[in-house]
């Protein structure tokens, strides 16, 4: 099994970024999504070149800022099990962000989408700061 892990340092309030990745129906900082609904704690979501998959939220706690959630009813995926935090600081915040995942094979298709999520994330926190 492959971890995949991304630091990633926003000159953001944390508060303004978990309020994006805390968010488990919010995809406009996910390129790869759709389409994504919620019902109980079980995420639908429509993804590009894969189609329709489902998460389980495990846990999501706003005041430690810490989301966990995992792959579910998909026989391709062995493990897929991921947690994102975000950590203030003094120049904003920083999110880490672990997945992981089996079979490894999987880990250039789920790095590149993590990749490009940050990307987004980036430009969509740089959007909403005011100077």
């Amino acid at each position: 099994m492959l971890a995949v892990e991304r630091r990633e340092s926003l000159a953001a309030e944390p508060a303004a970024v978990w309020a994006i990745v805390g968010d488990v129906t919010r995809i406009d900082w996910v390129p790869v999504i759709t389409r994504c609904t919620l019902q109980g704690d079980v995420r639908t979501m429509t993804m590009t070149g894969v189609g329709e998959v489902q998460e389980r939220i495990l846990r999501r706690d706003p005041t430690a800022m810490q989301l966990e959630y995992g792959l579910i009813n998909n026989p391709r995926v062995t493990v897929h099990r991921a947690s994102l935090q975000v950590l203030p600081h003094a120049a904003g915040c920083e999110l880490i962000w672990i997945t992981q995942i089996e079979p490894d094979a999987l880990e250039p298709l789920i790095a590149a989408g993590m990749d490009a999520s940050l990307a987004a994330l980036r430009a969509l926190v740089a959007g909403t700061q005011t100077d």
